[in-house]
């Protein structure tokens, strides 16, 4: 029995990381820090990568906003890195995202419809040495709040209703902070 225990033990913790890493925001999020810190360091082979992931899991940014893929891609192609793969073109939907920049004791508000019965999934990915506030709620009622360090911070719930929530990022840091915000 103790050993049913002991594997048990084991198996939990594994099976839980295996699933934050399935979840296609927590992916695209990834991507996003891996791509941010590629370009950070002027590695090409690493921000095609970031942008082939991201190509992959259909990721495209909030309209309006610039695609990190497509700059990514151009800095590797510029950096010498030769792609030949094509950009998957699958589902129509999929995780959004959009950067940002808050300045110093800053605070962004924006709201977001979720649908009932299907997982929503808010990430927000900090620039790296930056802490960011994140709180997402609806009115009457908090559905998570917590700090932001890098790689990521994760939010997810089931709405029991389909309803607008307001995510709200605070910088509470003395310097600016780029990051980036991914929901489905």
């Amino acid at each position: 029995m103790i050993v049913r225990w002991i594997l048990l033990a084991l198996l939990v913790p594994a099976m839980a990381s295996s699933q934050e890493t399935t979840d296609p925001v927590q992916r695209v999020a990834d991507a996003l820090n891996q791509g941010a810190l590629a370009e950070q360091s002027g590695d090409p082979k690493a921000m095609a990568e970031a942008a082939r992931t991201l190509d992959l899991l259909g990721a495209k940014p909030v309209e309006g906003e610039e695609n990190a893929a497509s700059r990514w891609r151009d800095l590797a192609k510029a950096g010498g890195v030769k792609d030949s793969s094509q950009p998957y073109r699958g589902r129509a939907l999929g995780p959004a995202y959009r950067k940002g920049v808050l300045a110093p004791r800053a605070t962004l508000a924006t709201e977001q419809i979720f649908l009932a019965g299907k997982k929503a999934v808010i990430s927000v990915v900090p620039e790296t040495g930056r802490t960011l506030a994140m709180s997402v709620t609806t009115p009457g009622q908090a559905i998570c709040a917590q700090d932001v360090a890098a790689p990521r911070g994760v939010c997810s719930w089931l709405p029991v209703f389909t309803r607008r929530v307001e995510i709200r990022l605070v910088n509470q840091g003395d310097l600016p902070s780029h990051y980036y915000l991914v929901s489905n």
